[in-house]
């Protein structure tokens, strides 16, 4: 007849991988999963049962691991001040780390007053980000809108596989940021949830701009 402690060690293990059927949250998941083995392998020293010992052993090491990899992950990064507000207004639904891999697959420009962003109806392999400075959207030399820190430029281009609507010129000395569509594509098959984000947030600045001005 098996020992009590053996019993209880036994069923706080099928408790342990029940619950781990209805978590969704991948973290706590292999949290729960590590203890639930946890308890087979104290099972497997008492009966002395090196096989349960070294499987359940196994499987608590693969779940560590990745637990220590979520955590790195989500390791909160410094993001300098100058960018901060871009961060907290624009791509909050990143974590930090995740911003500053973004951000420096960029790359930085400074364009003089009156230079074209883009041109109507030509069609651009990036998609831009104001960073300082205006710009004028024009629409057969008529004034559409104004840009500015924040906004982005050709993200309907990229969504919409659609040349630019519109010319887009620096109204002033503007600083931007571009992303050229070829690191977005690898972006997206090397880190499809950051990704992800990034297609939500253009997403929503294009149904922004849509509403607004149409």
């Amino acid at each position: 007849m098996k020992p009590t402690s053996v019993i209880i060690l036994q069923n706080l293990y099928y408790i342990g991988t029940a619950i781990g059927f209805i978590i969704k949250e991948i973290f706590w998941l292999r949290i729960v999963l590590i203890i639930a083995g946890l308890c087979m392998i104290v099972r497997g020293i008492i009966l002395q049962d090196y096989v349960i010992i070294f499987w359940m052993s196994l499987f608590a090491v693969i779940n560590l691991v990745q637990v220590i990899r979520i955590l790195l992950e989500n390791k909160e990064v410094h993001i300098d001040e100058e960018i901060l507000d871009l961060y907290k207004k624009i791509f909050s639904n990143m974590t930090s780390k995740e911003f500053m891999l973004f951000w420096k697959m960029g790359e930085e420009r400074k364009l003089r007053k009156d230079h074209y962003i883009c041109h109507d109806n030509v069609k651009i392999d990036e998609v831009i980000q104001i960073i300082d400075g205006t710009a004028v959207v024009k629409k057969n030399d008529k004034v559409v809108t104004h840009l500015s820190r924040g906004y982005f430029i050709a993200e309907m281009q990229y969504l919409m596989k659609e040349n630019p609507s519109a010319d887009v010129i620096a109204e002033t000395d503007v600083r931007i940021i571009v992303w050229k569509h070829a690191k977005l594509k690898r972006l997206k098959e090397t880190y499809p949830n950051l990704y992800t984000k990034f297609h939500l947030i253009l997403s929503k600045d294009l149904t922004y701009k849509l509403k607004r001005y149409l």
